[in-house]
């Protein structure tokens, strides 16, 4: 055989096996795709059959293969790192919906009642469950899916396989985004925090001139009605919130890549 030819493999086989590195890396943590109930068989088909697609438009760019099988290493390491950090960026600012749901449920007494997520797996509350469910559906109907997929197609652009520097600026580029969690769970739970805010403190108001009413009794049910009541009318905000949450998830990747 060619000895050129057989370099030429080796070689597409190297640049195969970094673009797989990150491309699997972002499939594990990336939303939807990266959730506990889709089998691990179909992430790595999905990562393996991407990665099959974009070789033959990267190889060329790629270079040479290391001398060292430790720097080999260390680079379809660097890959897997950047590819976990894109995904991660991407599902963080989900976290903001689970907050709110937190907020709310606080308010309205249903924090005792813990749920398991079927998607991450974890305790958490009723109202968490269900917006970030909602979130999940409305993220899939924007095809956010589909422009998480863009983006990590675009960072082999911006940062060629092989190429990767973990430099120590590189876990600070995502404290940015940690604002902007706090800012959209605070925007998603303020109606129906500040609408049972105002509830308790009708309740206490009434606690200090009628003493022979039982507040607490009263109170329980109205704060759950009026509060769920709240939530539903604020559900359609929730389609901005998401629109936010792609648009920050795309520039965050854009941050971490520089």
């Amino acid at each position: 055989m060619n000895p050129d030819i057989t370099t030429i493999q080796f070689h597409n086989f190297y640049a195969f096996l970094l673009i797989f590195a990150r491309m699997s890396g972002v499939l594990v943590t990336a939303p939807v795709l990266g959730n506990k109930a889709i089998p691990k068989q179909a992430k790595a088909g999905l990562a393996f059959v991407l990665s099959l697609s974009l070789t033959p438009m990267l190889q060329a760019r790629v270079g040479k293969i290391p001398d060292h099988i430790l720097v080999l290493g260390g680079e379809i390491v660097a890959e897997a790192l950047l590819g976990l950090s894109l995904g991660y960026v991407g599902k963080l600012l989900f976290a903001a919906i689970e907050m709110a749901g937190y907020f709310v449920d606080t308010q309205i007494g249903f924090g005792f009642m813990n749920l398991i997520d079927p998607f991450s797996e974890q305790q958490t509350s009723v109202l968490s469950v269900f917006q970030f469910q909602l979130a999940l559906t409305l993220y899939l109907l924007m095809n956010g899916h589909l422009l998480l997929i863009q983006a990590v197609v675009q960072s082999f652009e911006a940062v060629l396989p092989g190429a990767v520097s973990l430099t120590g600026h590189f876990g600070m580029s995502i404290a940015p985004m940690l604002p902007h969690v706090f800012a959209l769970g605070f925007q998603l739970a303020l109606p129906a925090v500040g609408v049972l805010v105002v509830m308790d403190v009708a309740f206490g108001l009434i606690a200090r001139l009628a003493p022979q009413v039982n507040v607490f009794q009263v109170g329980a049910p109205v704060k759950i009605i009026i509060g769920l009541t709240t939530v539903a009318i604020t559900l359609p905000a929730l389609t901005t919130i998401i629109g936010q949450v792609i648009g920050g998830n795309l520039a965050g990747m854009k941050a971490l890549l520089k």
